[in-house]
């Protein structure tokens, strides 16, 4: 039932005008988490061309060559062209289209996690619609509540916050400690890095919990110790709190890690920024509803800070809440898993 997917890829990224937009998230996650037997050759953006990725975004670890155009691309030989951008709505830019088309004139591989399949709209080619949803998926069943492992998920105060990126890399703390750990991915961006799992966006929203329960039953098959799940939107964002509702109960953590962004945006005008504890109280309620599970640590992102403004944000974020708080890119992810490995396994409501 779990998608997986074929290993060996060689992809050029397509970003034109937007790798460094906060919403080109599958981008960064693919350059900076992929697996080793994904490569990223090149990417595709003419307002940067000339340069490369870690002169522009130097948190993403691996580097890669811009340049500005598909014929460039193919000279570093990638089989994969990846629609690298996560828009509101997720929907290709009309202006994509025509280069998407010559890379499959040229026989690559059209990846995409956008809503929009694109499938259709390149009969012959060969498309990886990352996002189509699996046949057959069960309602939520109780099943994950007799898991063995100790399960954390994220959960943000806005979505595209860095849910994904903290998940990540406390696993990475985790496996530097000798523990093993598995990392459940939720979304397009974490299945392109893991190479499995479920868009549970796409899928009908009744089986929304019982794809995140099934995410879950799945990782503790491969034995891990410590199961991380992915994190998707927030219950304070009126687009997708439906979602994050379905994957806070379907997956049945033990515990919870907020995240947060220090620039605190808007989602709308007239929806509040939520207050940081008012969140992290809301969330636990919400969870208790059918198995409790504290909010146990805070990762902030603190992108375009300086040192100063970020230790000040942090700060201010323990002192509020009074959890551990870090920045787990700028800094360690090591508060974090210490706050996880220090939960307690819970059980459900009524047992």
């Amino acid at each position: 039932m779990i998608r997986e997917s074929p290993p060996s890829r060689r992809y050029v990224i397509l970003a034109e005008g937007r790798f460094e937009d906060r919403n080109a998230k599958t981008a960064h996650g693919l350059i900076a988490y992929g697996r080793t037997d994904a490569e990223v050759v090149a990417v595709i953006d003419s307002a940067l061309t000339g340069r490369r990725v870690l002169d522009v975004m130097p948190n993403l670890r691996r580097d890669a060559p811009i340049v500005a155009t598909l014929r460039e691309a193919l000279r570093y030989s990638p089989n994969s062209i990846l629609v690298g951008l996560a828009p509101a709505g997720g929907r290709l830019p009309e202006a994509w289209i025509g280069i998407l088309r010559e890379a499959a004139e040229a026989g690559l591989e059209i990846v995409s996690g956008l809503h929009q399949r694109l499938a259709p709209m390149f009969p012959g080619a060969k498309v990886w619609d990352v996002r189509e949803p699996l046949e057959n998926i069960p309602l939520f069943s109780g099943e994950g509540f007799d898991v063995q492992p100790k399960v954390a998920l994220t959960v943000g105060t806005n979505a595209a916050i860095g849910k994904m990126r903290t998940t990540l890399e406390i696993g990475h703390a985790a496996r530097k400690r000798g523990i093993a750990v598995e990392f459940v991915p939720t979304g397009q961006t974490g299945i392109l890095i893991a190479g499995w799992g479920i868009c549970i966006d796409a899928v009908v929203s009744d089986f929304v919990a019982g794809a995140s329960e099934q995410l879950v039953l799945e990782a503790a098959k491969r034995t891990p110790e410590l199961i991380l799940v992915e994190g998707q939107g927030s219950l304070g964002h009126p687009a997708y709190s439906g979602v994050t509702t379905a994957l806070l109960h379907g997956s049945c953590p033990d515990c919870l890690i907020l995240c947060t962004d220090a620039h605190l945006e808007k989602v709308f005008t007239r929806v509040p920024v939520p207050e940081t504890k008012e969140i992290a109280d809301l969330y636990e309620r919400v969870a208790a509803l059918v198995k409790p599970a504290q909010v146990v640590a805070v990762s902030v992102n603190t992108d375009g800070l300086d040192e100063d403004r970020a230790r000040a944000f942090v700060e201010g974020v323990a002192e509020t809440t009074g959890l551990p708080v870090v920045d787990p890119v700028r800094d360690s992810a090591d508060p974090i898993l210490d706050a996880v490995l220090r939960a307690p396994k819970t059980v459900e409501v009524g047992a």
